[in-house]
C-alpha cells in the first residue's frame, strides 16, 4: 500500500483511481486523492494497475484520469466496477495516426 491507501486518485477530477495492489471483489479498499482518503467496496476483482469506477458512469460518458479524459465507457459502469479495454474505449486508440 502507498501511504496507507489501496488506490490513487491523481486528481480530485477523476472518476477512476489505480488499484495500487490486486483486489478482490467485495473488498474495501483505500482510494487516496492528495490527503483524502475514502473507502470503496470493489464489485470486481480487479488487477494491479488497472482502474476502478468512482462513480456512476454512464454509457458514452467520459473516463476521468489525470484531470482528463481517456476515453468512454462503451456500456454503463458502477462504483467499484473495474474500467479498462473490455468496457473502455481509448481515446489514444482512436487518435490519428
Amino acid at each position: 500500500m502507498s501511504g496507507g491507501a489501496d488506490a490513487i486518485r491523481l486528481s480530485p477530477e477523476d472518476n477512476v483511481a489505480t488499484v495500487l495492489r490486486p483486489v478482490s471483489a467485495g473488498e474495501d479498499i483505500q482510494v487516496r486523492c492528495g490527503v483524502e482518503v475514502t473507502t470503496l467496496a470493489a464489485a470486481d476483482a480487479i488487477p494491479m494497475c488497472h482502474k476502478i469506477s468512482l462513480l456512476p458512469i454512464k454509457e458514452g460518458h467520459m473516463v476521468i484520469k489525470y484531470g482528463q479524459s481517456i476515453g468512454e465507457v462503451r456500456a454503463a459502469v458502477g462504483p467499484g466496477r473495474h474500467v479498462h479495454v473490455h468496457n473502455l474505449r481509448s481515446a489514444r486508440a482512436r487518435a490519428a495516426p
